[in-house]
């Protein structure tokens, strides 16, 4: 007995695990083939949300249930690299490259060689546990207020470790475009006389403005004679560079991994410089943005004038 064996087409295999990315909030609205493609809109846009689907149209009906817009075409063909996570994202600043690329070595460590390298170090100092999270064992639970204390003629809000509380924040309007305008902002209190806004120096990015706020806080607090400083900030960049790759750029003279030379190396050095004071005492404190914290909401309206100011002062040239 015969029988008659029909071919059938053969399926696109690409086609059955391609992932589509879709950005809401971003640079360029729209659906992206590639997490390298995504990254490139949302990186360094305050406020960037989007999120990784197995189909297109999943992907166009979510950016347009979240701006009301149909997402229009955009370009295809590069390979699927690295996805921070399966869920949506929203931050409220993504970070400039070095971020992305530490996030990225991170997530792409296998679960064997965390584990091995856990257990090896485990019984020494603790760094492993740093570098199993995105942000450092050392950065503070220790933050809410429990009292004012009076330091000179300024009444400032002190958590349970005596530490002086101020909140720190920057912003960027048209972040990495030729037009961009940013700020930055201190906020120490309620109608504090020591809060602060002002635009950026230097480069125009949102990174800067963390960076110079968390500058000038300490500044302010050195000036007016506060020993034990809390630094709140929503910018993972700003903790994990201080506390986690600042060494490591030290020792390369400023450059990353690949050679590249530091972004914002000269903040940076500016506020290793003040760290290093033996007078006073920096703790980090991660907060999250857009959580209804209400010192984190004033610091970033602070910024926000900031980023304002530097738009009004650059239209008058």
């Amino acid at each position: 007995m015969f029988f008659l064996r029909k071919t059938l087409p053969q399926p696109n295999i690409k086609g059955l695990f391609m992932s589509f990315y879709a950005v809401a909030r971003g640079h360029n609205v729209g659906i992206y083939d590639s997490w390298s493609q995504c990254a490139e809109q949302v990186k360094g846009f305050k406020g960037a949300k989007y999120k990784k689907f197995k189909s297109r149209p999943e992907a166009e009906a979510f950016v347009q249930n979240t701006t009301g817009i149909v997402a229009p075409e955009t370009s295809n063909s590069t390979p699927e690299d690295f996805w921070p996570e399966e869920q949506t994202i929203e931050l409220n600043s993504l970070e400039d490259s070095e971020l992305l690329a530490a996030v990225a070595a991170f997530e792409n460590q296998s679960n064997g060689e965390t584990r091995a390298t856990n257990k090896r170090k485990s019984n020494t100092d603790g760094e492993s546990k740093a570098k199993l999270k995105k942000h450092p064992v050392h950065v503070s639970n220790v933050w809410k207020p429990v009292g004012s204390q009076k330091i000179n003629e300024y009444t400032f809000e002190i958590d349970s470790e005596g530490y002086v509380i101020v909140y720190t924040d920057g912003s960027c309007i048209n972040n990495g475009r030729p037009d961009a305008c940013a700020g930055l902002g201190v906020y120490f209190g309620e109608n504090h006389p020591l809060n602060m806004s002002r635009p950026v120096t230097g480069r125009v990015t949102n990174n800067v403005g963390e960076i110079q706020a968390a500058i000038h806080a300490i500044k302010t607090a050195r000036t007016f004679g506060i020993e034990k400083l809390c630094v709140s900030t929503d910018s993972q960049f700003l903790i994990n560079s201080i506390t986690m790759w600042i060494n490591a750029w030290k020792q390369k003279e400023w450059r990353l991994k690949n050679g590249e030379p530091v972004k914002n190396a000269v903040d940076f050095k500016e506020l290793d410089e003040l760290l290093r004071d033996d007078n006073m005492k920096v703790k980090w404190n991660y907060v999250k943005g857009h959580h209804c914290i209400a010192g984190n909401q004033m610091a970033d309206k602070l910024a926000r004038e900031g980023s304002d100011m530097y738009r009004r002062l650059n239209k008058t040239k």
